[in-house]
Formats: structure tokens, C-alpha cells, sequence
């Protein structure tokens, strides 16, 4: 299959699609965290920022519990740190997504 034709498969992103697959992706990558953005009546962006606070706070708990010694601290840090790495593309993604159709 061809660019050109693999392009025509594809429906027309709109701010509406958008959002919806950034909150789709949103929901795999990090369901806890997203489960308790769902209040947010914001942008799909702005429940991607609340979740990485949220991810920010829980590794920042991780750390203190390895300062402590605590057994669970590492892998609690670990999945953290890989949650906080995809929200972070998820939000790069997002940004781009919505600029390049705002242009």
C-alpha cells in the first residue's frame, strides 16, 4: 500500500477525534490515574497534565519509601518513572496533533 492510499483510510482528524484518542490512549497507559482525572472537565490535555502530576507525586512517594528502605519503594518507582516516560509522549503526541490542526 502506497502513502497516498494508506492516507485515504484514514478519517479526517478533527479536535473531536482527537481528544478521543488521546483520552483512549490515556485510559492504557495509565488506567488508576485516569480513573481519577475523569472529573476533570478539561481538554483531554489537561487530564494528561493532571496525570502526570499525579504520577510525579506517586514517584515522589516511591522515593521517599527507598529512602526508607521500604522493599516496595523500587519497583513502585520503576513503574513510575515508565508511566511518567509515556504520559510524557502522550502529551508531545497531543500537543502536535492539536497545533498542526489549529495551523
Amino acid at each position: 500500500m502506497n502513502q497516498p492510499d494508506r492516507m485515504t483510510s484514514l478519517e479526517e482528524p478533527s479536535i473531536e477525534s482527537i481528544q478521543q484518542a488521546l483520552n483512549q490512549l490515556l485510559a492504557e497507559i495509565s488506567p488508576a490515574f485516569n480513573d481519577q482525572c475523569q472529573a476533570t472537565t478539561g481538554s483531554s490535555m489537561d487530564r494528561i497534565n493532571q496525570c502526570i502530576e499525579l504520577v510525579k507525586a506517586e514517584a515522589s512517594l516511591a522515593a521517599s519509601l527507598i529512602a526508607d528502605c521500604a522493599p516496595q519503594g523500587r519497583p513502585m518507582l520503576a513503574q513510575a518513572q515508565k508511566t511518567l516516560k509515556s504520559l510524557k509522549s502522550l502529551q508531545l503526541l497531543g500537543f502536535i496533533a492539536t497545533e498542526e490542526l489549529n495551523t
